[in-house]
């Protein structure tokens, strides 16, 4: 019998012990001193007895060997022809170009067969028993120092003199813009998708923090900030702005950029530089950590913002505007010009915006 490490676990430090985090199994194990040695040597395929030979001292030899065979027992070892070992195969094909961290996530983050979900009932019973003692992150970022600048109410009549399956069939990713500036009205008529339709102020909101807007959000947590960055809008000075979605307001950041480092910040996508108006995409993650601690969540963030997009789209199209979305930026980049920490609110992607040529 032939064994090697699982291509489908990880080491990670946690509070002075070395974890395997065997991703494909769900399972998680504290590994006792001296592991690392048999890891190394099992880096290819050997003999479970061969790691007798690793020490000179035969008692050490022997506890090597006891390790080694505890780490069959879990799939930390894989044994050569194992269906465990074919699996893992089958995923390094399809998963190798993406690399050990996004495998790891996918995988680590699956429902298996005897995972457990809470009914709805139970889960708002216990939201409102924790809202008690820890409130939810509010839904919205706070202002900055700045003044806010109030945006005109959006007029429904472009909107809904197309039908939607015509909005459905025109939709289209359009890298071209006219050099005639955004409307401001525009602006805010898009705005609109990131705007609560109940309720309407921060006193309204529920005890769970629970939001309604006009696209989906697991569990109601709308983790997406909206951020405008605007090149060409009327009425509105160039620059970054933070837009709150209860007031409908946007609060400048103080943050300007010509178009070489707009360009930059937008993987190098010439095509940006002349765009009316930016909308990037952010996520708070404590607003879904709060209702759902579980990693699995993080996959709820990355479609809440397809969801929004979606809706900027059909929007914009109605409104005759010429729109894309994009995920290829330079996250740190979108995080200096927004002064948002990746360590809680994410940069996801954003949609470029513009009159039509």
């Amino acid at each position: 019998m032939l064994v090697r490490v699982s291509s489908c676990g990880t080491l990670y430090w946690s509070d002075g012990d070395v974890v395997w985090d065997d991703h494909l199994g769900h399972r998680q194990l504290k590994l006792a001193e001296g592991t690392e040695r048999v890891l190394r040597w099992f880096s290819s395929w050997r003999e479970p007895e061969s790691i007798r030979t690793a020490d000179e001292n035969p008692e050490i030899g022997e506890r090597l060997v006891r390790i080694a065979r505890a780490m069959i027992r879990y799939d930390v070892l894989v044994v050569k022809g194992s269906s465990r070992q074919q699996r893992e195969e089958e995923i390094l094909r399809d998963w190798g170009p993406w690399g050990t961290s996004a495998r790891a996530f996918h995988f680590g983050t699956r429902s298996l067969r005897e995972t457990e979900f809470t009914t709805s009932e139970m889960t708002a019973k216990t939201l409102l028993e924790k809202a008690k003692a820890s409130p939810p992150p509010s839904p919205v970022r706070p202002t900055g120092e700045h003044d806010a600048i109030a945006l005109p109410e959006p007029s429904p009549e472009p909107l809904n003199a197309i039908a939607l399956g015509d909005a459905l069939n025109q939709r289209r990713s359009v890298r071209e813009f006219g050099e005639e500036p955004l409307r401001l009205r525009d602006l805010s008529t898009l705005l609109t998708a990131a705007r609560p339709t109940r309720p309407e102020t921060h006193s309204d909101i529920p005890a769970t923090g629970n939001v309604f807007k006009t696209s989906p959000s697991g569990g109601a947590r709308h983790p997406t900030e909206v951020y405008v960055y605007a090149r060409n809008v009327e009425d509105l000075d160039r620059g970054a702005y933070h837009y709150d979605g209860f007031s409908h307001r946007l609060t400048p950041l103080d943050a300007k950029l010509d178009d070489d480092e707009l360009t930059a910040l937008a993987g190098d996508q010439q095509w940006t530089r002349n765009a009316g108006a930016l909308l990037i995409y952010t996520s708070v993650i404590e607003r879904n950590q709060w209702k759902y601690p579980v990693s699995r969540t993080y996959r709820v963030l990355l479609m809440d913002v397809g969801h929004l997009s979606q809706t900027v789209y059909l929007m914009a199209t109605a409104l005759g505007l010429n729109v894309t979305f994009t995920a290829a930026l330079r996250d740190e980049l979108v995080e200096d010009l927004l002064g948002c920490d990746p360590a809680n609110e994410l940069v996801l992607g954003m949609s470029v915006l513009g009159t039509r040529p």
